[in-house]
């Protein structure tokens, strides 16, 4: 998918060295572009997605990425965006599987892939760790809920970085 940037990131858990951040005035040292939302367009790539899971924030990074993607032309645009599965009663959830993201899905399965609980695991904030040895226990957390993980590109994005099963 090429991903190279993260939307939701700190020096401390960043897993790219271009990564968005919540305090960008503190984190510009540390590589930050500053803060996703506040962000008026993205130079072109291929982006990751992890917000803090909260329904505010995830509504709020579900307009922001759907204003991204109307509005980007022709950049080539592409976004892996991870959040619960919380079901649908969640506003973002309901909008990112609803009609205004569909020309942004290139997934011919559905809306999005469910990663089951307890099958998957989320790389924790102690990039510092080695990801091998005792150190990697501590690295990997096992994610006891599903996850939902969405593939939202426009054009330009799903020809050049292809989603493939």
């Amino acid at each position: 998918m090429g991903v190279s940037c993260e939307l939701f990131a700190s020096p401390l858990n960043c897993y790219f060295a271009q990564f968005y951040s919540a305090f960008p005035d503190v984190d510009s040292a540390f590589g930050s572009r500053g803060s996703f939302f506040e962000a008026a367009t993205l130079p072109e790539g291929s982006y990751e997605v992890g917000p803090p899971y909260t329904e505010e924030v995830m509504d709020l990074m579900a307009k922001k990425l759907l204003a991204l993607l109307r509005g980007s032309g022709e950049r080539p645009l592409s976004f892996v965006v991870f959040v619960p599965d919380w079901g649908d009663a969640c506003t973002a959830l309901g909008l990112m599987s609803g009609e205004e993201f569909k020309p942004f899905r290139h997934f011919a399965h559905g809306s999005y892939i469910l990663a089951r609980g307890r099958e998957h695991e989320y790389i924790s904030g102690v990039q510092f760790f080695h990801d091998s040895g005792a150190d990697a226990s501590r690295r990997y957390y096992d994610v006891p809920h599903g996850t939902r993980v969405y593939v939202l590109q426009n054009s330009a994005g799903a020809t050049r970085w292809p989603f493939t099963e």
